[in-house]
């Protein structure tokens, strides 16, 4: 794993770090609060504007990174580009910052996302080919084998079939943001098995390695503030962006080197979580008669609190099912794949047990006896 990955990593942690409570400092001066009603499970007004620092973060340091991104594009044969995804990124984070400050229709956030989704396809964000489940199929009584190994698009399917991709996946993640560090959390583990797989060398994609590095660093800066207690959420400007960028490198893992089929279940597998949530949810809306776009009260991490669980041990078990859904991914991708997703995911298990128990070990309950400050 190259150094200018974890170099990435730490810088935009660190800017998120600093960043966010200056943010959530503004953000109630100007009263941009998420209240609370019966949907939601929060019972104080809370800022909503974590993707202001997010978004800062991942553009500094994409600029300081810039030679290195160039020197990527010259020395490999990728079809990575990150003028698409910050173009796109770009409009998706400001119709989400408008959002948050004064809601708008479903309707136009939609168009919006199909725009933002067009502009990165028109520059190089494209899903070309998809694999075929049909070449060499084994259905034990009998074998089938039709066509090719890949399904190729012409330039209109794949268009469609990209930006119904991206929509899909940045409404996916907008969902399940219904909890402290939720959605925050589970993008980590996203963006980790993009990482590690971004390297194989079957895919080649350094410079899809150092986004996903770059944009895990600013989450988890991020998620010191978001984590239950929440002091601020990340808001759709947050989450329209994380799962833009994020369902953009997943196509950008496709190069000319490898088939689309190989990454297919790294496309499938990294996104499941958000992907089943919001499949349930249409279904339930669906047959209750109520709009699809309609917020309720059942997603899956609401289904869990209604078990008895808080809202950190449901964090830990959604976190912890997105781990076993990389796990699988980054297995069928390759074994180097496998080892680096373990490593990267160990790596930031011990960032987060570093802060809690060394640097913030007087705020922990098991300390407090020791360090004489009552609960």
């Amino acid at each position: 794993m190259r150094l200018s990955n974890f170099i990435a990593f730490f810088f935009a942690l660190a800017i998120t770090y600093i960043l966010t409570p200056a943010i959530q400092t503004r953000a109630l001066k100007l009263g941009f609060l998420d209240k609370p009603d019966q949907r939601k499970l929060h019972t104080t007004p809370i800022p909503r504007l974590g993707g202001v620092g997010i978004y800062v973060s991942l553009f500094l340091t994409s600029l300081l990174f810039l030679p290195t991104y160039w020197s990527y594009s010259l020395t490999s044969h990728s079809s990575f580009t990150l003028l698409g995804i910050f173009a796109g990124g770009t409009i998706i984070f400001f119709i989400g910052l408008l959002d948050d400050i004064e809601p708008l229709s479903p309707k136009v956030k939609l168009m919006i996302q199909f725009l933002a989704a067009t502009i990165a396809w028109y520059l190089g964000v494209k899903i070309m080919s998809i694999s075929n489940p049909l070449y060499h199929a084994d259905f034990g009584l009998f074998k089938l084998s039709v066509g090719g190994s890949a399904i190729q698009f012409d330039p209109v399917t794949s268009y469609f079939i990209t930006i119904f991709w991206i929509a899909g996946i940045t409404n996916a993640i907008n969902l399940i943001d219904g909890m402290d560090g939720l959605a925050t959390g589970v993008c980590i583990v996203g963006a980790l098995a993009i990482w590690a797989v971004s390297l194989d060398y079957r895919i080649a994609q350094p410079a899809g390695a150092l986004l996903a590095a770059t944009i895990a660093g600013a989450m988890l800066g991020f998620l010191r503030w978001n984590f239950n207690p929440a002091r601020i959420f990340l808001g759709d400007s947050g989450a329209y962006l994380i799962g833009f960028i994020l369902a953009c490198l997943t196509i950008g893992c496709a190069t000319k080197k490898v088939a689309f089929a190989v990454i297919t279940p790294l496309i499938v597998l990294v996104f499941a979580l958000p992907i089943v949530d919001t499949f349930l949810a249409i279904i339930r809306r669906l047959m209750s008669g109520r709009p699809i776009m309609q917020p309720d009260k059942e997603h899956l991490h609401h289904k869990l609190l209604q078990l008895g669980f808080s809202q950190k041990i449901t964090s830990y078990v959604l976190y912890s099912v997105s781990f076993i859904f990389g796990i699988v991914a980054t297995l069928l991708i390759s074994k180097g794949s496998f080892i680096r997703f373990t490593l990267l995911s160990a790596f930031i298990i011990a960032l987060a047990l570093f802060y809690a128990l060394v640097i913030n070990w007087k705020r922990q309950k098991i300390f407090r006896g020791i360090s004489g400050k009552q609960p």
